[in-house]
């Protein structure tokens, strides 16, 4: 009798367990092992993941919810110092006369269409806006930004330091500029310039530092005016991340394994989750450790797994019914 069959034989029994045991997979192998006097094996686990997933809640979502992927981007304000002259200088911290702040954010969820965004209130202050945010931000499993990692989450902790919030600094973070730089040779590795070189429509173009000035200095009326039109730079600027990140996406790593997180197994893709993978070739280490790269069909990236997984990927996939 197959492990297939001894499921559905079994399936009033495994249906209890996995109930009973609020549907973690492993302690219903288990016990489900024990009870039939069997031995248990990471193959009857799988087996009965890929079971209760297609055949005894075909139609819910018992599965980890989709990952929350965040894309967003801040703008920040101008940094008020005094000094004697212009030119080239050190400032020292003395020399300040305010801090930077968080005017605007802009952010989305990936694979929607829907684009929010926060501004700072009418007193140039970001704690409200922080709040906020960081409901959003503390929620996503990985966060996708452009200098992200050198810039934006290095701000948006300092913020949150500053207003004694909590902030999730363990956060998965995914840099464009930053794995673009490790894998091309570009003229440049401005967004722009990417966008414009990948074909995807590039950014509007603002006014420059009048913008900012504007904001921060003018008067009610052209600083509202101002703020208008970063709100729409900013807002537009998740659009394009998320058109570059996803032309990009095949060629790059990634932050995090979407498939695991999706409680799939390791030789999914993790870019996409996707168990529709292939062998693309294998290759040997210098300490002769043998890879596996697999090619997603979905998206066509490659990923690597060990020679174990993969093992694991020819037993579940020829164990699997087909039609």
């Amino acid at each position: 009798m197959t492990l297939q069959q001894k499921f559905v034989e079994n399936i009033e029994l495994l249906e209890n367990l996995y109930k009973q045991y609020e549907k973690n997979v492993t302690h219903t192998a288990v016990e489900f092992a024990e009870r039939l006097n069997i031995n248990y094996t990471d193959s009857i686990r799988r087996g009965l993941s890929y079971f209760i997933n297609n055949t005894l809640y075909p139609n819910t979502t018992n599965k980890t919810e989709t990952p929350k992927i965040l894309i967003y981007d801040i703008e920040t304000s101008l940094c008020e110092f005094t000094a004697f002259w212009t030119g080239k200088q050190f400032v020292g911290h003395k020399q300040l006369r305010n801090e930077p702040r968080i005017i605007t954010v802009a952010w989305k969820w990936y694979g929607e269409n829907k684009v929010y965004d926060l501004e700072w209130d009418e007193n140039q202050d970001d704690r409200t806006l922080m709040e906020k945010f960081l409901k959003v931000y503390n929620d996503a499993d990985v966060v996708i930004g452009f200098n992200n990692k050198n810039f934006d989450d290095r701000f948006v902790n300092a913020r949150a330091l500053k207003h004694n919030l909590f902030v999730n600094t363990h956060v998965r973070s995914f840099d464009i500029m930053k794995q673009a730089k490790k894998l091309f040779r570009l003229p440049s590795y401005a967004m722009n310039y990417i966008a414009a070189y990948t074909g995807v429509a590039t950014k509007y173009n603002h006014s420059g530092i009048e913008m900012w000035e504007k904001i921060q200095y003018g008067e009610a009326e052209e600083a509202r005016k101002a703020l208008d039109e970063m709100i729409h730079y900013n807002r537009q600027d998740i659009t394009v991340t998320e058109e570059v990140y996803v032309r990009l996406r095949k060629y790059m790593g990634v932050a995090t394994h979407l498939g695991v997180l999706q409680g799939e197994e390791k030789w999914t893709c993790p870019n996409c989750g996707s168990k529709n993978v292939e062998l693309f070739k294998k290759t040997v280490t210098p300490a002769g450790t043998v890879q596996v790269v697999m090619k997603c069909k979905e998206d066509d990236s490659l990923f690597k797994i060990s020679n174990k997984v993969y093992m694991n990927f020819l037993e579940e996939t020829v164990n699997e019914p087909h039609e």
